[in-house]
């Protein structure tokens, strides 16, 4: 006797039963699990575009303070004072050696 290969429910005169699958309701989310390791850095993207052109600023003012002669060998030096946007230059500047007597 050949069994049938059709799925009609019979087979040789036999009623046969078939598995049916059913979902039931969808059950509570478990446990988050470990976070994975990170994968690789992605292409760079296109550049954006350029940005509008910001307000002009104010204008400053540097004015020369003082400038000093400091002693031989010294080291030059400069600092800036004042407040935006006026600001002041001061500089010592060391004292070279004496040159050779002229003719």
């Amino acid at each position: 006797m050949a069994c049938c290969n059709n799925f009609d429910g019979y087979c040789c005169g036999r009623t046969l039963v078939h598995s049916v699958r059913v979902t039931g309701p969808t059950g509570p989310t478990g446990v988050t699990g470990a976070t994975g390791i990170t994968g690789a850095t992605g292409p760079t993207g296109a550049t954006g575009a350029t940005g509008a052109t910001g307000a002009t600023g104010a204008s400053l003012t540097l004015t020369i303070g003082t400038v000093s002669t400091g002693a031989p060998g010294s080291t030059a030096a400069a600092s800036i004072t004042g407040v935006s946007p006026n600001y002041i230059l001061n500089l010592t500047i060391p004292q070279g050696p004496t040159g050779p007597a002229g003719t």
